[in-house]
């Protein structure tokens, strides 16, 4: 069972993935160079307004996963998910399996 602490998380990092998903099929796609593109970062904090750049291709890549998220390098909570990958400045990080039903259920994409 989650902590209310990963709850908050969880739930604050899937709002910061929507509103990515709704930067990146408004205002990304069909632009002129799409190699890259700023995003919010997806911490758990949710008054964090720092920007990620990012390919879209690794966008997409994160997407395929419910459970995955990026974060600005600094910004990942150890207690609650796991440092996948590091690019760019930003970590890719997998939340754990005790908000599994959150991230799922919140994925825009699913």
């Amino acid at each position: 069972m989650a902590s209310d602490r990963h709850e908050r998380i969880a739930r604050n990092e899937s709002a910061f993935r929507d509103l990515n998903e709704r930067l990146e099929a408004n205002v990304h796609r069909g632009e002129t160079e799409p190699d890259y593109a700023g995003f919010v970062c997806e911490c758990g904090d949710r008054d964090c307004d720092t920007t990620v750049r990012m390919a879209l291709g690794m966008y997409e890549q994160i997407r395929q996963d419910s459970m995955l998220f990026f974060v600005v390098a600094g910004h990942e909570a150890p207690d609650a998910e796991d440092v996948l990958d590091e690019a760019g400045g930003y970590l890719v990080v997998r939340k754990h399996e005790d908000v599994a039903k959150i991230t799922e259920r919140t994925d825009p994409r699913r």
